[in-house]
C-alpha cells in the first residue's frame, strides 16, 4: 500500500486511531489494522505488520508503560498478565 496511498486527512485520521480501541489483557486482537499501542504496564508486545513499506512486524519487545507506539498492523498480541490500548486505523 505504501505511505502515499493516502490522501491527507485519511493519513491524519489514521495516525490518531480515529477508529476506535481495544483494550486487551493477555490476548490477541487481529480483526481490524491497528495503528497506535498504549502499554498500560509494562508490555510485552508481538505485531503483524499490514504495510512493510513503511512499518516492520514487532517480535515480542518490551513497551514501557505509559509508551505509545505507532505502526500499521493486522494483529496485535499483548503478553500474559500485560495490559495495552490497542487503536484501530
Amino acid at each position: 500500500m505504501g505511505i502515499r496511498s493516502y490522501s491527507t486527512s485519511e493519513a491524519n485520521n489514521i495516525q490518531l486511531g480515529q477508529a476506535g480501541y481495544d483494550y486487551v489483557t493477555n490476548a490477541t486482537v487481529n480483526s481490524d489494522t491497528y495503528v497506535a499501542i498504549t502499554a498500560l504496564d509494562a508490555c510485552t508486545v508481538t505485531a503483524v505488520s499490514s504495510d512493510t513499506d513503511v512499518w516492520d512486524s514487532l517480535s515480542a519487545i518490551e513497551v514501557p508503560a505509559g509508551c505509545t507506539i505507532y505502526g500499521r498492523w493486522s494483529s496485535v498480541q499483548i503478553g500474559s498478565g500485560d495490559f495495552a490500548i490497542v487503536y484501530r486505523g
